[in-house]
């Protein structure tokens, strides 16, 4: 009897450790042909806040991720923006750009990777953490994913700035209104 239980353990353990997939550590280069924006209108105009990719220029990130069945789910993977490296093309604006996100108490803002599912050969699904000013929450979007010499993952996510408590500006005694609703559109350009 006690034979039989050490072997029925044993399977137990050979069975466990084929289901576990291990953690892999890749280092990736973020390249300066890549590009992120953050996009939005007023009621009589619109704007976009370029990211300076260059500000990534000799900086390597670790992402770490298990390779689970045409899904990658990545652990502590996160992408540091700082608020200084926007450029809205204006200096007024860039001044009512960082009062939204109150750069001067949270100068950065986070983007964790959580999962991306691989859907076909270059379409997949993305799941990110944003963290603006202190909140953080999920989205899930789609994106496109070229394997070249480069690996590019390109998309577009429109989110309420009302989701991280961000109260938009009104200019000139309320005549001016930015709307609620923004645009992240990236481009970015990546080799391991």
């Amino acid at each position: 009897m006690k034979t039989y239980f050490l072997f029925l353990f044993a399977l137990f353990l050979s069975f466990s450790g084929l289901a576990q997939t291990s953690l892999e550590t890749r280092e990736i280069v973020i390249l300066p042909n890549s590009s992120l924006s953050i996009a939005g209108t007023t009621n009589i105009n619109e704007f976009k806040c370029d990211f300076n990719p260059l500000s990534f220029k000799n900086e390597s990130f670790k992402v770490h991720y298990i390779d689970k069945e045409r899904a990658l789910i990545f652990k502590n993977s996160i992408l540091t923006l700082e608020n200084k490296n926007f450029d809205c093309g204006h200096r007024k604006i860039n001044k009512d750009f960082h009062d939204l996100l109150k750069t001067e108490k949270y100068p950065e803002i986070f983007l964790k990777i959580k999962k991306i599912d691989l859907n076909k050969e270059d379409d997949a699904t993305v799941t990110l953490s944003f963290t603006i000013a202190g909140i953080e929450n999920d989205y899930r979007f789609p994106i496109e994913i070229t394997w070249k010499n480069e690996i590019r993952f390109e998309g577009k996510l429109e989110l309420n700035i009302k989701d991280f408590n961000l109260q938009a500006p009104t200019k000139i005694f309320g005549l001016i209104v930015i709307d609620e609703e923004i645009e992240i559109d990236f481009n970015l350009n990546i080799k391991t």
